[in-house]
């Protein structure tokens, strides 16, 4: 395990393996700062944008959709030119996107959340198709970790506050939930569910907030009983906030850390949090879905 040196996020967030670059890039969900780690040497990049980042996404033709809390933004590859897409929440000045990604066919799907009552269920988790946004589900204390199963069709997504993690049965084309029902539900000192990742077999990777680890789940084929626990990683920070897979064979586990609102102790305790950890991961990962651009 290590940890790549120089940035501490107050949130990190978001991570995403770009395959073009061969390098690590995140957000700093409480700023405006995307981060750019390379480990051939190392280094990391650092980028300025104009608005409070929450979370990015690779699209097909190498630009990003930057999730903020003024909207949807259309990013170039360099990080140098925006666009707006759209701001859903714009008569609302309470609430805002969170979350983040590309499902397997290439649509956006994101959370939102209230950033003034972080436990009031007036988030939503929506979808993303051609200049429409279509609410898939509502009523989440924070829309958190949105990740996909492709051979199963299922959609996951956390209701962070609540504690719970959902999963949902997708149509053929996966747009369409048809059905839904808790995949895990956590108990007081396992902390809250952050984001989430899904390995090349399916299992879900699930991150703690307030118990730094990292759990993972192999979902029931036939949604009949729980599904079953892998495993876990510990992590010497209070709070894991997404993770994803990369390296040349994906074989590496990236995960985002806090370092929010800790008490002086807790500095002390965990003087590692809000770097981005990595770690050989328990199993192999897949290349994460892309944007269609033609979809935007």
């Amino acid at each position: 395990m290590q940890v790549a040196n120089n940035i501490s996020n107050t949130i990190g967030e978001s991570p995403i393996w770009n395959v073009h670059t061969q390098s690590l890039v995140w957000v700093e969900a409480a700023g405006s700062d995307v981060h750019e780690y390379f480990p051939l040497n190392g280094t990391i990049k650092s980028y300025e944008v104009p608005f409070e980042i929450t979370a990015i996404v690779p699209c097909d033709n190498q630009h990003w959709v930057c999730a903020s809390k003024q909207g949807l933004f259309l990013a170039s590859p360099e990080l140098d030119n925006f666009t707006l897409i759209t701001d859903p929440f714009a008569q609302f000045p309470h609430l805002h996107c969170n979350d983040a990604v590309a499902s397997p066919n290439g649509q956006l799907w994101f959370g939102s959340m209230n950033c003034q009552d972080l436990e009031s269920p007036d988030g939503k988790l929506f979808q993303f198709n051609q200049g429409q946004v279509q609410s898939m589900d509502a009523e989440f204390s924070v829309a958190n970790g949105i990740c996909f199963n492709h051979h199963l069709k299922r959609a996951y997504c956390s209701n962070m506050f609540q504690k719970v993690v959902f999963e949902y049965q997708l149509n053929d084309d996966m747009t369409e939930i048809i059905d839904k029902t808790i995949f895990v539900k956590f108990d007081d000192l396992e902390g809250l569910p952050d984001g989430l990742c899904s390995d090349r077999y399916g299992n879900i990777y699930i991150c703690h907030w307030d118990n730094g680890k990292v759990s993972y789940y192999m979902p029931s084929p036939n949604r009949i009983g729980n599904p079953d626990k892998l495993g876990e990683v510990k992590l010497p920070v209070k709070h894991a906030t997404r993770c994803t897979f990369g390296g040349e064979y994906l074989d590496t586990l990236f995960v985002t850390t806090a370092n929010y609102e800790l008490t002086p102790t807790e500095k002390k305790l965990y003087p590692h949090s809000g770097q981005l950890f990595i770690l050989n991961a328990p199993t192999k990962g897949k290349v994460e879905p892309t944007i269609n651009s033609a979809l935007l």
